[in-house]
């Protein structure tokens, strides 16, 4: 999985820190990129619980390479696109090939020894941001040289190559699935709720700031294709060296140490970002960005302590399907406030990183340990 997973990476990191800015250069507002970014992880989020219905019926396995197929065309509408209207099947393709994420955090679950599901977790998907290090500064350097549909048309390349990976898993019978439950089971398990509560603001805080990085560093800073993709590397080597370490941390210490870890990193990559002068500085600011992504998976790896005798597929489905909301809605914000100001996305995750951190100081047990 970890080896799908890091082909993934090498196509998607080709383009993906760019493919704002070229929409830019498509016709696309400042605002528009908040719609594109809302309409890939809209259909992110509404994907996973048709993934878990898939998974009660057909086993994980051919849940999990059925699904990433669907990424293959998506470079496709991006490679053919005259204007930045056409980039919009190419990312609800992206985001319905999502639909896997419940059975893969499923599957990674039942294959780990009790203890170290955080790190686990972390592992496997930190393989994500491992692929994303190289592949930016392939990526820009192509774009720069030959322009964006030669870098498309290579990530169609990898995108096949990850899929057929996926297609070699190995299956194992998610023993969960015959589980009795009701969606009363999740309203009533006031430690679910709470996991969903405060991360209903941590996953705003990521969405509102995350796809304005690299915009802000071509309007703001007159970066190019080629710096881009410097900086895009920076930001997933962040990712890669810390979605390992809090995960660990998270399952150690506790959920509120590694969750706290990744907040601060937030906020301190987003005020460098907006106060930096110097390409040291944004190179920094970037590295330290790797939280909006590190908090994404972290989250991953603790949120299943709270399912209890729901199943991990649907219970990993409904709080994907929650996170919809400050998914889309954070993707909107953002795109209103950076059509106001380029500074204000990433000012709103600093307040909601600090606000978090207060609550999580607050609390008088640690999340992971909370039995209600």
């Amino acid at each position: 999985m970890a080896a799908a997973i890091l082909l993934y990476a090498f196509g998607m990191g080709l383009y993906f820190r760019l493919l704002f800015v070229y929409a830019l250069e498509l016709g696309a507002s400042r605002f528009d990129i908040g719609v594109l970014n809302a309409v890939l992880l809209a259909t992110t989020a509404l994907s996973s619980l048709p993934g878990a219905w898939a998974v009660d019926r057909y086993r994980l396995q051919p849940v999990i390479s059925g699904a990433w197929w669907l990424i293959v065309p998506a470079a496709l509408f991006y490679l053919i696109a005259p204007t930045w209207e056409w980039l919009i099947p190419g990312l609800a393709l992206t985001g319905l090939s999502m639909a896997n994420n419940p059975a893969m955090k499923a599957y990674v679950f039942l294959r780990s020894d009790e203890g170290r599901v955080a790190r686990n977790q972390t592992l496997v998907y930190s393989s994500l941001p491992v692929g994303l290090i190289v592949s930016p500064l392939l990526g820009g350097y192509l774009a720069d040289t030959f322009g964006m549909r030669v870098v498309f048309a290579l990530s169609t390349a990898f995108f096949i190559a990850s899929a057929v990976v996926a297609s070699l898993l190995a299956d194992t019978p998610d023993h969960t699935a015959a589980a009795r439950w009701t969606l009363a089971d999740l309203s009533r398990n006031r430690r679910f709720c709470r996991y969903v509560a405060f991360f209903l603001l941590g996953f705003l805080a990521v969405y509102v700031g995350q796809a304005f990085l690299t915009p802000y560093l071509a309007q703001v800073h007159h970066q190019g294709y080629g710096a881009l993709g410097v900086y895009a590397s920076l930001a997933a080597a962040g990712a890669a060296v810390m979605t390992p370490l809090w995960g660990r941390v998270a399952d150690v210490r506790g959920a509120r140490r590694g969750i706290a870890g990744v907040l601060v990193l937030v906020a301190l990559g987003s005020a460098l970002l907006i106060g930096g002068s110097t390409p040291v500085v944004w190179g920094l600011a970037m590295f330290c960005c790797g939280a909006f992504d590190a908090l994404r998976f972290v989250t991953t790896g603790v949120v299943a302590r709270s399912f209890g005798a729901v199943p991990l597929t649907w219970g990993y489905a409904l709080f994907d399907t929650a996170m919809g909301l400050p998914m889309a809605g954070g993707a909107l914000l953002g795109g209103l406030l950076y059509q106001t100001a380029y500074w204000l996305p990433f000012a709103f995750a600093i307040a909601v990183a600090f606000v978090l951190l207060v609550v999580l100081a607050a609390v008088p047990r640690d999340l992971a340990c909370d039995s209600g």
